[in-house]
């Protein structure tokens, strides 16, 4: 699995609060290191805002 995708799992796992174990949750951060962590966790909360304000926006009806 690439390191993008491995980073990809931690993060949305990390965002639902299911991470299972400490020690699973230090072994996948270990296994991707902490800047492409870093990066994917603020592109997932900036897409979630991006979403939420569209979703706001059609709900308005504006």
């Amino acid at each position: 699995m690439s390191n993008l995708l491995r980073a990809l799992r931690a993060v949305l796992w990390s965002f639902i609060g299911l991470g299972g174990r400490r020690a699973d949750a230090e072994r996948r951060t270990s296994q991707v290191g902490i800047l492409p962590l870093i990066g994917v966790a603020v592109v997932m909360v900036l897409l979630l805002i991006a979403g939420l304000i569209t979703l706001a926006h059609f709900a308005a009806g504006t």
